[in-house]
């Protein structure tokens, strides 16, 4: 009996299949040939992409807007550029439930001689929660890589026009082609994650505003609109002092969600100080241990991680950027 093989819907050409592929792009006309698994492919959606030529363009206006990437602008070389699609669920999850907690506050009052005196209360709360939350979450069971949580951010605040993959045109596939990577998770296992994951929303965000949760009753339904989306991610790799760095930007405006960055001596020399600060916190700290325990222990645990934290940095020898500190595109 002769093997099956998969081949392009367009050009004939052989196509390599996994048990889990959901789209196989072809390696020489660039289609996307839809091939179906537990997925359906009308659920599937995709924010289309700028092409290569794009992302490269965003990364030297980036580096002219960067203060440090400036001044060694003619000695970085691009050594790659990778690009390829990753597969996310999304849906919607209603929660509904009652949360009790209790907050300490300050509460003060003035005496008749009109001295303020203040103290610390115990104040318990309760409150009702009945709201729907647009979830999105990894279909890939990975190892978690610089700038993956930060495009998902980004994403919830730019919220790009996404595309059913049927619709998309033939035309923006053969110049991009991109790698699509595989799904690890299936609509089933995808919904009983959103229902963990709205319920820890909720969670979170009291524990965030309280002191101590002592009720929580939370439910979540069944997830709505549940799709797969396809979000584009770019990474440049480039030389720098013989040494390689990156910056991971979204595909479909070009902004710069996170980056590896060198150190240059003037960020190196802004961490050892912070390190010798941390270490004169320490120092004083245990000073005040003998006269005020409680209070010089925490100057001195304090201290200790701000050198910890800064002297690390200065040995990194690199520096992280994230989403929130990348507004120069």
């Amino acid at each position: 009996m002769e093997e099956f093989t998969f081949r392009c819907e367009r050009c004939g050409a052989p196509l390599e299949v996994s048990p889990e592929t959901i789209i196989a792009v072809c390696p020489y006309c660039g289609y996307p040939n839809h091939i179906s698994g537990n997925i359906k492919t009308e659920n599937i959606y995709i924010v289309p992409s700028l092409d290569k030529n794009a992302i490269a363009q965003s990364f030297w206006k980036r580096v002219e807007k960067d203060f440090d990437l400036r001044r060694i602008k003619d000695d970085i070389q691009i050594v790659g550029i990778e690009g390829h699609y990753a597969p996310y669920w999304a849906g919607k999850v209603h929660v509904e439930g009652t949360v009790r907690y209790m907050k300490r506050e300050q509460e003060c009052h003035t005496d008749s001689k009109g001295n303020t005196h203040c103290h610390t209360v115990e104040r318990h709360y309760t409150e009702r929660v009945n709201e729907n939350l647009s979830l999105l979450g990894s279909a890939r069971r990975q190892v978690k890589s610089l700038g993956v949580e930060d495009m998902v951010k980004h994403f919830s605040k730019s919220r790009p026009k996404e595309k059913k993959l049927l619709d998309l045109d033939e035309e923006s596939w053969s110049k991009i082609k991109l790698e699509i990577l595989n799904t690890e998770m299936d609509e089933l296992h995808a919904k009983l994650m959103m229902r963990e994951d709205a319920v820890d929303v909720i969670r979170n965000r009291f524990l965030a505003k309280s002191d101590r949760i002592e009720r929580f009753d939370i439910h979540a339904s069944e997830p709505e609109n549940v799709r797969l989306i396809l979000l584009p991610l770019w990474t440049i790799y480039y030389r720098y002092s013989n040494s390689i760095f990156q910056t991971v930007f979204a595909g479909w405006d070009g902004k710069a969600v996170a980056a590896t960055e060198p150190m240059n001596l003037f960020r190196r020399a802004e961490y050892l100080a912070g390190a010798g600060v941390g270490a004169l916190i320490a120092a004083f700290g245990g000073a005040l241990v003998s006269t005020s325990p409680v209070f010089g222990i925490l100057v001195m645990v304090g201290g200790a991680a701000l050198g910890w934290v800064a002297g690390s940095k200065a040995l990194e020898g690199q520096r992280v950027e994230r989403e929130g500190s990348l507004g120069v595109i």
